[in-house]
């Protein structure tokens, strides 16, 4: 034990070392947020989104749609000092139309993204998505299928890109897990078999000098088996574990803070000699963002409490990582 603290005190103080240390040509700023539920408001007779249509419970119409881009633009405008991100994962989103109007938005008109996207086979019709600036070139892409034996649902699709980056590799897959509905332990094994999937993909793609960025949902706790033990081992780092958040986190549950959304990366990007060079990983919990319960408890500030109208974000918050070229 003193061992893995000694090693996670050393690579913290890295972190904070080229955080500090003297500015660079270029800095990368990478970030994933799980948009909660953003649904157009036309009906796709291949998927169950009646819960997100006009003259549904929640009465979703063209006005809360309109509103739920403004909030989620609000918060990419807020983040890392108003920087347009370069790379974005994105969950909970319905089809590329939604993630086209989110970019159509007068914020992102000076710059210039591509989409990976594919509708994914979950029943409500939710997927994961990656945009990425004219930084980047794209080598490659897969939608990963995630059959898990027994299941009775499909669940989302990874998606990868393969990306060149000056002459850098940087491989990135974005993810949205199981959830735990139906019990955390009843339902671990979905997640455990869908971070071994990612690993296999893992070590077929990703060769010894390139980068990889693993960012998501997973719907498990960076301390639990499916991170930890099945995806991340030793030959990666979690970023979420090189800082002491106290009571902060992306995700509040039964009144406590935690990091269901990660971002885990290869360990080369904590090498002092790496062409690319981790300077931060944080997440944004801006006071605007938050809702204050009647008990004094704070937590995400969310687009809709069961079929109540809360005009809020999200009930997650987003993660960031930046990181500099040299």
């Amino acid at each position: 034990m003193k061992k893995i603290k000694f090693v996670t005190l050393f690579t913290l103080t890295i972190l904070v070392s080229i955080n500090l240390g003297a500015q660079s040509n270029k800095e990368i700023f990478t970030m994933f947020y799980n948009v909660e539920n953003l649904f157009d408001t036309i009906d796709d007779p291949k998927t169950n989104d009646n819960e997100f249509l006009p003259g549904s419970k929640k009465d979703w119409d063209t006005e809360k749609y309109n509103h739920k881009i403004s909030q989620l633009t609000k918060v990419f405008s807020s983040i890392n000092n108003s920087k347009y991100p370069n790379i974005i994962g994105l969950c909970e989103i319905e089809n590329k139309t939604v993630i086209n109007d989110l970019l159509s938005n007068p914020y992102f008109e000076n710059h210039n993204y591509s989409v990976v996207h594919k509708n994914s086979p979950d029943g409500r019709g939710i997927d994961c998505a990656l945009i990425y600036d004219n930084n980047f070139e794209l080598l490659d892409k897969e939608f990963i299928k995630i059959k898990i034996p027994e299941a009775k649902r499909p669940t989302r699709d990874i998606v990868y890109a393969k990306l060149r980056f000056e002459k850098e590799i940087i491989h990135v897959f974005v993810n949205h897990w199981p959830s735990r509905w139906g019990g955390e332990k009843e339902t671990q094994y979905k997640r455990d078999f869908t971070a071994s999937v990612l690993r296999k993909h893992i070590e077929k793609k990703v060769k010894k000098d390139d980068f990889l960025i693993v960012m998501g949902d997973l719907n498990d706790y960076p301390s639990n088996n499916s991170v930890q033990n099945v995806l991340v081992q030793e030959s990666l780092t979690n970023l979420c574990n090189l800082k002491d958040w106290e009571d902060r986190g992306s995700y509040s549950w039964d009144n406590q803070w935690g990091f269901l959304d990660q971002i885990i990366v290869s360990n080369n990007f904590l090498n002092k000699d790496s062409k690319l060079k981790a300077i931060d990983f944080d997440v944004l919990d801006e006071e605007w963002m938050l809702h204050t319960k009647q008990n004094g408890i704070r937590v995400p500030n969310r687009t809709f409490g069961r079929d109540s109208w809360y005009k809020g974000f999200s009930d997650h918050l987003p993660v960031y990582f930046i990181f500099k070229v040299e």
